[in-house]
């Protein structure tokens, strides 16, 4: 079969269709010989609203980065993207030995941008130290008509298709290269070519093959590793498969193969169709609506990764901007549960917060018992605190929490936020000790977990850093609580105490 398709591929050559190796190189998608097509990437000022969100941090010879997109109108997408990156990150963290230099950068680039059909290079790269530095490339795919997430399988119309696209990667670096089979990358080589169909090409449906995202995402588990995975459209219009150099060559960088247009379109899907035209398209406005969305947009699935909510209340206090100084470190977004009648006294400490990506919610005006109200008193004392928030920040709370941690049924009949209490207390109010706090947060933290402080209290904000730097040596990711739930939705005058 494998002699078959060869013999395919000739003829598709002969009658003029061009497939191009496109040698490696230090620039981002590799190099290209002289007329040869290159990776094709758009510009994200297409998109109309996009915002970059960076994350970044540097301690002990530790460095993490990772720059994702927040597409307006495509919050599933946005969700992928940065999610994904998360995967990596405390896959990164948690097989870490030692405490010595290492690195980890993450972005992510635009490979198609339309009002149909979205496309994202995810590429990572990571150093332990010396030899262990690797590189690799994923792409995410958006079907905005169906709101649907997909990945790179669904460009191909089948798994024949994939194995025919292998098996022609393998062929032109063996005949083109002289790479031999057993050098080239898993997946490709020898095997990818004798596994081949001798019908992949030649019997390919004369109309397109819609793919089911469910079935995309299930071939994608099963070919997880492919070389294939980092794939995108090329400037001449055909398929672009870029994977880490091959071994033993000089300086790293990418080895890439361009596939001709003519080649590409029996192997693709619907999707795959959709997506060719649009990576085609010189169109360079791109509108998916909701561009001027009010409030933070979370864009992190807590159920695919290790989450956690820390959270302060009382202030703020004279420690609180020390505290975001040491949040910004580790890029992380808390919770504030702030008193009104203390955000009326610093507002601008609030709107720092507020500016700086963490959630600023109810915690009442003076921290008065809400179960020793009636029920317009309760309503009452939260609609002044929101009214002092929105004034200082320019939005409204989203979540509410009840001094004391107590409540009735009164209480939580008259206020318009679900109430969220804790399942960590590191009862820093109490004990005014930083190791204990420090122990606390960090033994009885757990994926989902919100964490009770203060952040009127010095010791408190003493033990934060190393707080910080233990839960994200454990792979956790910091957000707020609004974040941590997610699209949970959460209901009015219901009481949580951590993602389960």
């Amino acid at each position: 079969m494998a002699v078959h398709l060869s013999t395919r591929i000739r003829r598709l050559l002969s009658a003029g269709i061009v497939l191009w190796l496109l040698p490696t190189s230090g620039c981002a998608f590799g190099g290209s010989a002289e007329g040869a097509p290159r990776l094709r990437t758009v510009e994200p000022t297409w998109i109309d609203g996009l915002k970059v969100q960076e994350r970044s941090m540097h301690e002990d010879g530790l460095r993490i980065s990772t720059v994702h997109p927040v597409v307006p109108g495509a919050r599933p997408f946005s969700t992928e993207i940065h999610t994904t990156m998360a995967e990596e990150q405390t896959a990164f963290m948690t097989a870490r030995d030692g405490k010595g230099a290492a690195s980890l950068e993450q972005k992510a680039e635009f490979l198609v941008a339309n009002d149909d059909v979205l496309g994202a290079r995810i590429t990572t790269r990571r150093d332990n130290g010396g030899s262990e530095a690797s590189a690799s490339a994923t792409t995410r795919w958006y079907d905005a008509a169906r709101g649907e997430v997909l990945p790179w399988t669904a460009l191909f119309r089948d798994r024949d298709a994939i194995r025919a696209t292998a098996a022609e990667v393998a062929r032109v670096l063996h005949e083109e290269e002289g790479v031999e089979f057993d050098e080239q990358p898993e997946g490709l080589g020898q095997a990818a070519v004798s596994a081949a169909p001798s019908d992949a090409v030649e019997d390919a449906p004369s109309g397109p093959v819609e793919v089911a995202a469910d079935d995309a995402w299930k071939l994608a588990a099963e070919l997880e590793g492919s070389p294939l995975e980092d794939v995108g459209f090329g400037t001449s219009g055909g398929l672009v498969v870029s994977f880490p150099g091959l071994p033993g060559e000089d300086g790293g960088g990418e080895r890439s193969v361009a596939i001709d247009a003519d080649a590409t379109r029996p192997l693709l899907s619907a999707f795959g169709e959709r997506a060719l035209a649009a990576a085609a398209s010189e169109d360079k406005t791109v509108d998916l609506g909701d561009a001027r969305t009010s409030g933070p947009i979370t864009t992190l699935d807590c159920a695919r990764v290790p989450c956690v909510a820390l959270t302060f209340d009382d202030g703020p206090g004279e420690h609180t901007e020390r505290l975001l100084d040491d949040l910004a470190d580790y890029s992380a977004k808390a919770t504030f549960y702030v008193l009104g009648s203390m955000v009326e006294e610093a507002p601008d400490v609030v709107a720092r917060a507020a500016r700086e990506g963490h959630e600023i919610a109810n915690h009442t005006w003076k921290h008065d018992d809400l179960t020793a109200k009636s029920g317009k008193g309760v309503a009452a004392d939260l609609a002044r605190t929101a009214k002092a928030i929105e004034k200082a920040t320019g939005a409204p709370p989203r979540t509410m929490r009840p001094p004391y941690g107590a409540y009735d049924d009164t209480s939580l009949k008259h206020t318009d936020y679900p109430v969220i209490m804790w399942d960590v207390d590191t009862r820093d109010w109490m004990n005014r000790d930083t190791r204990k706090i420090v122990k606390t947060a960090t033994t009885e933290t757990a994926p989902g977990s919100i964490v009770l402080f203060h952040d009127i209290h010095a010791p408190t904000v003493d033990a934060i850093p190393t707080v910080l730097r233990a839960l994200h040596d454990r792979g956790f990711h910091f957000v707020t609580v609004t974040e941590l739930f997610g699209g949970t939705g959460l209901e009015p005058g219901t009481v949580y105490q951590r993602r389960d």
